[in-house]
Formats: C-alpha cells, structure tokens, sequence
C-alpha cells in the first residue's frame, strides 16, 4: 500500500509546474536585468550588448556611448579576443613602437558608409609623393576614425577639393589635404606622427583633429600611455617619462589604475602634445590650426569635454574651430553610419563637417590663412542643402 508521500496528486503536480515557471520566469528577469553589465566584462561582450540592448536617443547616456565605442576599437590591441568594429582589426598592421599599430598601405574594401582605402603609404590618400610640386601647397591631418570616413566623401577630401574650386591663386595652384588619421588614435599618436612622418612631405600647414575619444576612459592618450608600460614598450619621449614618474605609475598596475594615477595630467599631457606640432611647424614656417571635431551625438554628452578641449588649446595662440554643433539640427541616426551601432558620420554627415568648417572660418581671418593661405569664399555642398 502506497504511503501518502508517494501519491501525486494532479493539483499538487499542477502547483508545483506553475511555481517552478514562476520562479524560471522571475531568474529570468532578473538575469536579463544584469547581463547587458556582465557582458562588458567579457571578450567581445560589447558587440553583443549592443544587439540585445538597442538605445533608443532619448535612453543614449555617456556610459552608454563609451561602451559602445569602446567596442569598436577591441581590435586594436595584439591580445584582442574580439574583433571590434568589422574589418578594423584586418585594416592594420601592429608595431613594435610609440605608435604601438598604423592602417594597412593598400587597402579597398566596401563598408557600410562607403569604401576604406589607403595608398602604399598606409595613408587615405591618393598617391602624393614625399616630394612636394611647385605652386601646391599642403595640409597635413592629424586625427583618428572620425577623419577617415567613406573615402573620396569624407570632410577630408571634401576640404581638398573645395579649397582647389574655390581657392587658388597665382601663387597656390594645387591643395593637397594629406590624411594621416588612424583608427582611435590618441593625441599622442597624432603628435607623433606629426613629428615623424608628416615632415617627409613638406606640408605648409598642420591641422590637429580632436575628437571627444581622446576624452573617453577607455581610449585616449593615458590608455595608450598604459598600453605601452605594460607592454614594455619604451614612451620614447622624456616628458612622458617624467609624467609617469611623478605620478607614481609602476609597470605591474593593472590599466584603469595607470589612467587613474594619470588623471590630474590629462590637459597638460594634451598642451604638451599641442605645443609639440606648433613649434615643429614654426620651425618649418607652416602654420597650425585645430579643429574639433564631432559624432553625431548630443550635445549634453560632449558639451564638457569639448570645453576642457577649448582650455587647453587656447593658449598656443593658433585657430580653434569648435564644431561640436553641425549635427544639431538634425536627427543624428539620418548622420550615422549604422544608427546605435556605428555612430561614425556616413557620407551626408561628412558634407556636414566640411560645411559647417567652412563657415566657421569665415569668420576667423586667422583660420583662413592658416589653412588655405590666404582668405577665399566656399559655397555649401549640394549633399548638405
């Protein structure tokens, strides 16, 4: 005779199912709640967050953008498990110095936005020679992937060839725009560069991109600083080595504690760095300017950093073109790439920048001559009418 604990009664067995999925349903929830945060602990786990968590503007908050950015640039470290953003890690090759990787010379592939291409210089370029023809004069860009855009439609070639339209003169037959930008490069990088390789080419002018990455935690210039000690990496340059000293750093702390212990350096860093391209063009008698660059982001993200940009250069004494506003007329997933997955600006968003530039520095005389030589009048692009 079967004892009372051994017959199952279907009310109970009904009771016990629901129960079960109630409380599967509850760990469930709770389990979806926190794993868009664990995933950004994990190799990749930034690629994956951006597909279960969709943002929608309104819920787009600075964590949220930093997150999203920082897994673009996955790629771009030797121990990468995860590939970043599409194509990055394959569209560079790494190094064994101060710039630690550069883009790939001849490259053409197809992407969202456009095509990605590089001459055999590793530049996003035509071929331009190291020697420079008479009667041309040359801007040299130093930025990161907000400069590099869907080639032949970027700002970058646009500034080219609106300056040959509109700008010429007896004197200044032919604009070359020479691009140098790098994927998530830091300012660093870009003053190195501008130290380095920029010279081969005899530009009159040199122009510093900063964009509001050098400002995130997980990019910019005390990342790549930290990059480098762990690596064993020499910083090459003294004044780095006297910042890292001062600042208590060691070759065993682990990268969020070096960006730490770098924090109170971050606009001296960026002034030295600054300083650097300024005085390397006086001694060549070129000039300088700087532009700030934006994302199609909002404002009230930026808006801060931007300002700490604006302190710190303002007193080299060159141009400053702040264009942290071109994009807020419009809504910024019409600007993007891939809306809420690659905030870089597609080709209307670059015809925005050149637009917007241009503007801007009809009202600075002094941009004008730095850049173009001397003061000329450029219509908008019909891409962004």
């Amino acid at each position: 005779m079967a004892t009372i604990s051994e017959v199952k009664s279907p009310r109970m067995t009904e009771f016990t199912r629901r129960a079960t999925l109630t409380i599967l349903l509850i760990v469930g929830v709770l389990a979806l709640h926190e794993l868009p945060r664990l995933l950004r602990k994990t190799p990749g786990g930034h690629r994956i967050n951006q597909i279960i968590t969709p943002m929608s503007r309104d819920e787009m908050s600075r964590e949220n953008v930093d997150a999203l950015v920082d897994g673009y640039y996955e790629g771009l470290r030797r121990d990468a498990t995860a590939p970043g953003l599409p194509g990055e890690r394959e569209d560079i090759q790494f190094r064994n110095d101060f710039l630690r990787y550069e883009l790939k010379p001849n490259l053409n592939r197809p992407y969202k936005a456009g095509l990605r291409f590089t001459n055999s210089m590793g530049m996003a370029n035509p071929e331009y020679p190291y020697a420079k023809p008479p009667h041309t004069r040359r801007i040299a860009i130093l930025g990161d992937s907000l400069s590099l855009g869907p080639y032949g439609h970027d700002y970058v070639a646009q500034l080219e060839n609106r300056l040959n339209q509109n700008c010429r003169t007896p004197e200044i037959q032919n604009y070359q725009v020479l691009n140098f930008s790098v994927y998530a490069y830091s300012i660093l990088q870009m003053m190195d560069v501008g130290l380095t390789k920029a010279p081969l080419f005899h530009p009159d002018a040199y122009v510093f991109t900063i964009t509001d990455l050098e400002a995130m935690d997980t990019l910019g210039w005390r990342t790549h600083v930290g990059s480098l000690l762990i690596n064993g990496t020499d910083l090459k340059y003294d004044y780095l080595r006297k910042v890292v000293a001062e600042a208590g750093v060691q070759k065993t702390n682990h990268l969020p504690t070096i960006r730490k212990k770098l924090s109170p350096y971050i606009q001296p860093v960026q002034r030295w760095a600054l300083r650097q391209i300024r005085d390397q063009a006086a001694k060549q008698g070129a000039s300088m300017a700087i532009f700030l660059i934006p994302a199609p982001l909002s404002s009230d993200l930026v808006d801060a950093d931007f300002n700490e940009f604006q302190e710190t250069a303002e007193p080299l004494g060159v141009p400053v073109i702040d264009l942290r506003d071109t994009f807020s007329s419009v809504n910024p997933a019409t600007v993007e790439v891939d809306p809420n997955s690659d905030i870089h600006p597609n080709v209307l968003g670059h015809s925005m920048i050149a637009d917007d530039l241009f503007a801007k520095m009809q009202a600075q005389p002094a941009a004008w001559l730095a850049l173009a030589g001397h003061p000329c009048e450029v219509a908008s692009s019909a891409a962004a009418k």
